[in-house]
């Protein structure tokens, strides 16, 4: 749309339907301009003016001359009028800024007048053209390089020549490495000739970017645009990998040693990979991954594509993958070997107890204390007589499903009792504390009623000797509390009758105790946590 001309139309004369724009708001005060890189003016004031007027002055002081005037603008947009050439300076003019008065009359407005901005009168330089010295970067050869020329366009003249020697170029770079996008920013001087180039390492694909002139002095304008940087792709590299490892199961922290072989794919063939950053790690690769995950040991293959490297596992896992370090040059990260390993893990015995109760019978339990733990973890009962210098096993047996055990067997008279569980795929192996269990055997070594038939509910005294084991040897038991039971005839309930029978100095006892009938009489030891119990025979007595 071009600025209106205005006509006077005489009544009755027939014209055309004219489609009006919209109205101006009436207090239109937006406007603003700037000189493009080409020496148009770019002016913002509405499409619907019916005129614009742009005129450059000599300088801002009242009565200035006007050194050029256009109308031939064309409306851009809703909001925005361009001349259509550049605005042309009387020859002999000096470079430099120049205001601008702009007249122009909105519909339904008088003329109005706007004189708050400048044209710029200098030359203007910038970058022309870009270009890349290859059209990928791959993983041996992962620098390229920039290449491009400048330009500076001489509003004078109207002539392009090429930017003078040591101007600076910013350029900035957006790369992506397959994963995460980012940028990279490098500077470039130009040379004589007004040509510059610089060398970068994007580690990926170039994907855009901008270059622009920075140092333009007082005399320059640099160019509003910035010169777009053509892309740059990547040649992707084919590898295949094979290893092994020379153990299977390893203590946390304790080195396997990972060896195989490596080789890429080359025009003519697979190849062995030299020089190839391999790593072992205790996760699986995935896709678009930047860095390896879980490291447990690395290498660089030799020139046969050949590799060997420790590596130290600290926590439990199932397999090593032998994979390239990951990097964009990879045509797939996901690329490895997979080994088995499996790393034991330490725990801790919860609950460990181990009783041995006045019968002689030995209880042991607890459970492992592990996030490692699972249903079926192997766990022995072990005795030892020399002090824990050695061990036997006594019973075997499986955690259940809370990895909890539980034996109960015959124990000894003194000993050192463990639980141990062997070495697993999910543990280390390992003995629990060891705790000494130990009672002190005991005997009646007489138990006498008289007289042998007694009458009924007359008295009788029922003595007898009890004994403990002192090294072997049996030697009286002093201080014994006693237990007297009476069992009548054709009953099999035993009754009580005394609890408090006490030994003598020499274990020997004595009780005046009442014949109720007919039955059987025996004694027993209260054991109190020392002695292992005991019991006499028993003796049945015929009351008259």
């Amino acid at each position: 749309m071009r600025a209106a001309a205005v006509f006077a139309l005489s009544a009755g004369v027939a014209v055309p339907a004219v489609i009006h724009a919209p109205a101006a708001h009436a207090d239109w005060t937006n406007t603003s301009g700037r000189t493009l890189d080409d020496g148009r003016y770019r002016l913002v004031l509405p499409s619907n003016a019916l005129m614009v007027k742009v005129s450059v002055l000599a300088s801002t002081a009242s009565g200035a001359a006007v050194l050029a005037t256009t109308e031939a603008l064309t409306a851009t947009d809703s909001s925005s009028w361009q001349t259509d050439a550049p605005i042309a300076l009387p020859e002999g003019t000096a470079f430099g800024d120049y205001p601008v008065r702009v007249d122009y009359r909105l519909p339904g407005e008088p003329t109005k007048k706007w004189t708050g901005g400048t044209y710029s009168f200098r030359p203007h330089i910038g970058v022309a053209e870009l270009s890349w010295n290859r059209a990928t970067t791959s993983y041996d050869q992962r620098q390229a390089v920039l290449s491009g020329t400048t330009t500076v366009w001489n509003p004078a003249t109207g002539a392009r020549t090429t930017a003078p020697q040591g101007t600076k170029i910013a350029l900035r770079l957006d790369t992506y490495d397959n994963t995460n996008h980012g940028s990279l920013a490098a500077t470039a001087t130009t040379r004589a000739d007004g040509t510059f180039s610089v060398t970068v390492t994007p580690n990926g694909s170039v994907q855009a970017g901008s270059a622009t002139v920075v140092t333009t002095g007082t005399v320059y304008d640099a160019m509003d645009e910035a010169h777009n940087v053509p892309n740059l792709g990547v040649d992707p590299l084919v590898y295949r990998i094979s290893a092994d490892v020379n153990k299977y199961r390893v203590l946390a922290g304790t080195n396997v040693q990972v060896t195989g072989h490596v080789q890429r794919y080359t025009p003519s063939g697979w190849k062995p990979f030299a020089g190839a950053a391999v790593v072992g790690t205790g996760a699986e690769p995935r896709a678009y991954e930047t860095s390896a995950v879980n490291v447990l040991g690395g290498a660089t293959s030799s020139a046969t594509g050949t590799f060997s490297f420790a590596a130290k596992a600290q926590y439990s896992t199932d397999f090593v993958y032998t994979s390239l370090r990951p990097s964009p040059y990879l045509r797939d990260t996901r690329v490895y070997d997979k080994s088995d390993i499996v790393v034991p893990q330490q725990f801790s015995y919860t609950g460990h107890t181990i009783t041995l109760d006045e019968h002689g019978t030995l209880t042991a339990s607890g459970g492992f204390g592990s996030a490692y733990c699972r249903n079926g973890q192997p766990v022995q009962l072990q005795v030892s007589f020399d002090a824990g210098s050695s061990w036997r096993v006594m019973r075997s047996g499986m955690t259940d499903s809370a990895c909890s055990y539980r034996f109960t067997t015959q124990g000894y008279e003194s000993a050192l009792y463990r639980i141990h569980h062997p070495e697993t795929n999910e543990l280390v192996a390992k003995g629990s504390t060891s705790l000494k269990r130990a009672r002190t055997p005991s005997r009646f070594s007489a138990f006498t009623i008289s007289p042998t038939r007694p009458t009924v509910n007359g008295k009788m005294t029922v003595s007898g000797t009890v004994q403990r084991k002192v090294s072997g040897v049996w030697k009286p038991l002093a201080g014994a509390k006693l237990t007297l039971v009476f069992k009548p005839r054709n009953e099999s309930q035993w009754y009580w009758v005394t609890r408090s029978i006490t030994t003598d100095s020499s274990g020997r006892f004595s009780y005046r105790a009442t014949a109720y009938g007919d039955g059987s009489w025996a004694a027993y030891l209260n054991t109190t946590g020392t002695y292992f119990y005991s019991e006499t025979k028993a003796v049945y007595i015929d009351a008259r």
